[in-house]
């Protein structure tokens, strides 16, 4: 009715109580907190873009080249390397790659072909091949890679990005989401909700281009709506001095009223040349969407977001990265559909120069088993997937100031466990917030008591920094 973005409407009124800090300090957060500040320390990137492979990308079949597992298919996994306790379903014997495996670039560096186009750069990308933790299941382990618990709600990373270094831009959210499916924005949990995510999703059929709920071009009368609605919320705040769910609902309509007159033309990519359109696979059928998300992603950045994340995840288009069984196929087709726009992705970014100070990564909740698992179906008993792997599996990372043809850590030689340099969820947010120019233990929040983190109590930076 007046317009206002998914951010406007966050659950601000269901959180009364803030004990806010500025990031390492006592002070109170400035009149606007989505204010543009200073980092702790000269940053190497000003924005991470999060391409988020929903499901479980194997790293086995990959990036993580395993020779052994390729040699000892069908044999049983060896004693030394003990299997989980828990698994999904029973697993088997070793399976090799059906993915076929060789050398790229002038490095030489392993890779199996899924990602053709994605491997004519990488010399330019930084693998982390060490990352582990212990959530088996997509719920809790995306959770942990996003918010650093499992279990219990967090703030993303992205709205800790927001919280300790606010917005460039005055008219968008400092953390974006372009998500396939249905648009969940990232609650900021026990942030103030100025710091939440801003989702955008799928189109309809309609329609060739996401959009944001309820958004809409800026037009006559729309201004002294929010006036009205603004003016009744400070009469009620004069009531009530220092509730901060009120400040923020004030803080949320601003801007979404100041995101309709910016917001629209970004997302419409008509301006876009037919080079950049076929750079990022635009207009062909299998690339289509998660090119013009990538595309969106480039626009957002350019316009100063400091945080995006896109999203490849809708199971009903069949691109959830999740094969129990069917791995080749599944791997395959999901691949086609990310490889083209992923990569043009960062040629569109260095072409304009921006890789250098944009952080890219790449990646999934966890990896996968070396061995395969069993499923049973109507047409039989399948040996061709494989189960969740938490316990070692593999991110690449591109720009942001990091060593180029870069691998640190390593899994066994099966790749079912870290056991070199292993990185942990809180080292990897550590070493992002690094790069941004912040400082994990001291970027805190008070809330309920007790100061946290994105790190909680562990963390440290990985040594991948040029």
């Amino acid at each position: 009715m007046l317009g206002f973005g998914s951010v406007a409407m966050m659950d601000v009124l269901a959180r009364r109580s803030f004990a806010a800090q500025a990031i390492g300090e006592s002070a109170a957060l400035p009149a606007n907190p989505l204010s543009a500040r200073a980092p702790h320390f000269p940053a190497r990137a000003k924005r991470i873009i999060y391409l988020f492979l929903d499901g479980g990308l194997s790293h086995v079949d990959s990036y993580d080249y395993k020779p052994l597992l390729q040699r000892d298919d069908g044999k049983p996994l060896p004693a030394s390397i003990a299997k989980p306790k828990f698994t999904f379903a029973p697993t088997g014997s070793l399976l090799k790659s059906p993915f076929g495996f060789r050398q790229w670039g002038q490095t030489g560096m392993w890779a199996s072909d899924l990602f053709p186009r994605i491997n004519s750069l990488i010399d330019e990308l930084t693998f982390i091949h060490s990352l582990h933790h212990d959530n088996e299941d997509h719920i809790t382990a995306k959770r942990m890679i996003f918010t650093g618990s499992g279990r219990e709600p967090r703030p993303q990373l992205g709205s800790w990005l927001a919280y300790g270094l606010g917005s460039e831009n005055a008219n968008l959210p400092a953390f974006i989401e372009i998500m396939p499916g249905a648009p969940k924005g990232a609650s900021a949990a026990f942030l103030p909700a100025q710091f939440a995510g801003t989702a955008i999703g799928r189109p309809d059929a309609k329609s060739p281009f996401r959009a944001w709920d309820n958004l809409k071009p800026a037009g006559a009368g729309g201004r002294g709506a929010i006036d009205l609605v603004a003016a009744m919320n400070k009469d009620h705040l004069l009531k009530s001095p220092g509730d901060r769910a009120i400040e923020a609902e004030i803080q949320n309509m601003e801007l979404a009223f100041r995101m309709q007159s910016q917001a629209p033309e970004l997302m419409g990519i008509d301006g876009e040349s037919d080079a950049t359109l076929k750079l990022y696979g635009v207009g062909e059928e299998i690339t289509d969407d998660f090119g013009r998300a990538c595309l969106m992603a480039r626009r957002f950045a350019e316009k100063g977001v400091r945080y995006i994340t896109v999203m490849h995840s809708t199971q009903a288009f069949g691109n959830l990265w999740d094969q129990h069984k069917n791995l080749y196929e599944g791997h395959r087709k999901n691949a086609m559909s990310v490889d083209v726009p992923i990569a043009g992705l960062l040629h569109d970014l260095k072409s304009r120069g921006m890789l250098e100070d944009t952080l890219v990564m790449c990646g999934s909740e966890f990896g996968r088993t070396p061995v395969f698992e069993f499923q049973d179906g109507a047409e039989g008993r399948h040996r061709n997937g494989r189960d969740h792997n938490p316990h070692g599996f593999t991110m690449w990372f591109a720009g942001g100031g990091l060593k180029p043809a870069l691998r640190y850590g390593a899994t066994d030689d099966y790749g079912y466990y870290a056991v070199q340099n292993k990185t942990t969820v809180f080292d990897l947010h550590a070493t992002l917030l690094y790069a941004m120019g912040l400082d994990h233990q001291k970027l805190t929040y008070r809330h309920g008591g007790r100061d946290y983190r994105l790190t909680d109590v562990y963390g440290n930076v990985a040594p991948v920094f040029a």
